[in-house]
Parts: structure tokens; C-alpha cells; sequence
């Protein structure tokens, strides 16, 4: 099957929901799945932490925003059919992978009609939630490992200038934790309608230390947050009984400690245990309460 065989089956599924009347009543399930509409802005977070990638940038422009990722791995056929499908993944067998059912992506429809993608070989526009486009596309060429999202704010029931404004509050809420339990991302950017910029940058200072650089665009210099982490591999037995390796993690927020020997080094003590300081990281084994959408850390914990 090549692209064009798809479209056309699309078509057909497309042809067939109005016929019966149920369009609109599909469109709503999707899009009105989760209570945050800016959901979306975290689904593209772990589509690129699941294509390897290290760099992630958001673009908000007065009338669309823009997501692009420097992953490895790019777009194919397969993928192309799993984003336009419904509860369709091509992430399914891979417990380890944060997006795996297929319909997390569909929350983009909250803010656009034509969501657009350039991946690889592929270039093309989602019509209808679920046909693959090309018509009337300006074809540009992106580096050789970029994945680019453009998302027109063309959603008749969510006016430009709301949509700008919720992906904006959304986009300045991202914080430390966004970045704290991601193993390929490394950096997030984004910019904002009035030029400013802000970004979450990690660096691994040892081998359990953390240290997240969070700028925020009204700020000068960025904060450093540090934190104590811990991971492990554990097996856990998937649908069908059978051992998947998964990754576990917990992390403890740091503090500078000045030692009492004024002649001794600076040192770190856990911040005390008060609620969303202390982190926790763990994959779904089986789907949550059969909404198909897999369940990703971190979870604040409650202070003991």
C-alpha cells in the first residue's frame, strides 16, 4: 500500500461515517478525551521522546503553532497510517514506548482541522481526522533528521486568538518535571508570539544527580533545579503474561547545604518531603480504565 491507496481508504471510512450520521459524534469522542485541550503539547513531548529525540522546539505564532524534534527515527509508512488511524500504534508491541495506543494525537483536533506533517519521505496534511493530504502542499526540504508539526489554528469552534492564549499558558507552565524521567530528550524551547524564549535544558552532573535549567521568557538567566535520581529495569508481564523490560524511576529534589566547617565544600541535602517535591516514573503495564491512552509519570507523591 503506498500513500495514495491509503487516502483512498480513508475516503471510503470517511464516506461511510456520514452516510450513517456519525462524523460529528466521533470528532467529539476524540478531541473532548481529555479534560485539557492543551494535552496535546505532552503527546508530541513522548511521540519525540519515543523517535530518539534530544531537541524539541514549540513555535507559537499569532495564527498556528509549530513542533519540530531532531529524532532518528523518521517518518514511515506505517506511521503514517498508525497517526491517521484510531486506536491504531505502531508502538503497540513496545511497552517501554510512552505513546502507545494511537489516539493520544487526536487532541491536536481541540485546535486544528489540517494539522500538517514533514517527516522523512513524507510530507502531507490530515483531513477529516483520518485522510492523509498532499493537495496543495509547498514542499520544503528539512535537515536530514527533523520531524516538523505545523497546526493551524482552523478549528471553527476554538477561535485563533483563545487557542494562541491556552497553548501559550500551557507552554509557561512547563516545568522541571516535564524533562526529569525523559532518557533522549534533553531540551525543550519554546518561543512565543512576541519573540521571548524559554527552555527546560537537563544535564546529567553525575551519574544520579540531575540538574534542570528552567528560563522562562520574562526572566533574564535561567534557575538551576537539581535533583537526586534513581533508576532501575524491572520486568513486568504484559496483556498476554509475558516479561517486558520496563524502566522504574524516583527522584528527590536537592538543596545547597552549607557544610559547618567554613573550610569544607558547599554540599546537597533532599529538600523536605512536602508535596510534588518527591517524583515517581513507571509505565503503564495494561491500559487505564479501557481509554486507551497510556499513563505517564511523573506523579507528584504525597508528603509522608
Amino acid at each position: 500500500m503506498n500513500l495514495r491507496e491509503l487516502r483512498e481508504k480513508r475516503l471510503r471510512w470517511v464516506k461511510a461515517n456520514e452516510e450513517n450520521g456519525f462524523e460529528d459524534g466521533i470528532k467529539r469522542l476524540l478531541t473532548d478525551l481529555y479534560p485539557d485541550n492543551a494535552h496535546f503539547i505532552f503527546e508530541l513531548l513522548q511521540n519525540a521522546e519515543d523517535a530518539q529525540a534530544t531537541e524539541v522546539r514549540f513555535i507559537l505564532k499569532e495564527d498556528s503553532v509549530e513542533f519540530e524534534h531532531n529524532g532518528d527515527r523518521l517518518f514511515s509508512l506505517a506511521d503514517v497510517d498508525s497517526i491517521t488511524s484510531i486506536g491504531v500504534s505502531t508502538k503497540r508491541d513496545n511497552p517501554t514506548d510512552i505513546g502507545k495506543f494511537g489516539i493520544g494525537f487526536k487532541a491536536v483536533f481541540a485546535y486544528t482541522a489540517t494539522p500538517e506533517i514533514a517527516s522523512g519521505e513524507f510530507h502531507f496534511r490530515i483531513r477529516d481526522l483520518v485522510v492523509p493530504d498532499t493537495d496543495g502542499l509547498t514542499l520544503y526540504f528539512l535537515a536530514k533528521k527533523e520531524t516538523r508539526f505545523t497546526f493551524p489554528f482552523d478549528n471553527p469552534q476554538k477561535p485563533p486568538q483563545k487557542a494562541r492564549a491556552e497553548i501559550e499558558a500551557n507552554l509557561r507552565q512547563l516545568d522541571e518535571s516535564a524533562l526529569l524521567f525523559l532518557s533522549n530528550i534533553k531540551k525543550i524551547e519554546y518561543l512565543l508570539p512576541d519573540g521571548t524564549l524559554g527552555f527546560l535544558e537537563r544535564k546529567e552532573t553525575d551519574e544520579s544527580q540531575i540538574e534542570i535549567l528552567v528560563q522562562k521568557p520574562e526572566d533574564l538567566a535561567p534557575d538551576s533545579v537539581f535533583f537526586l535520581r534513581f533508576e532501575k529495569e524491572v520486568n513486568v508481564n504484559d496483556e498476554n503474561d509475558k516479561p517486558k523490560p520496563c524502566r522504574i524511576a524516583v527522584a528527590f529534589g536537592l538543596e545547597k547545604t552549607r557544610a559547618r566547617n567554613l573550610e569544607s565544600s558547599d554540599g546537597w541535602k533532599i529538600k523536605s518531603p512536602v508535596r510534588g517535591q518527591v517524583c515517581i516514573y513507571f509505565p503503564a503495564e495494561k491500559e487505564t480504565s479501557n481509554l486507551r491512552f497510556h499513563l505517564h509519570a511523573p506523579f507528584a507523591s504525597e508528603a509522608i
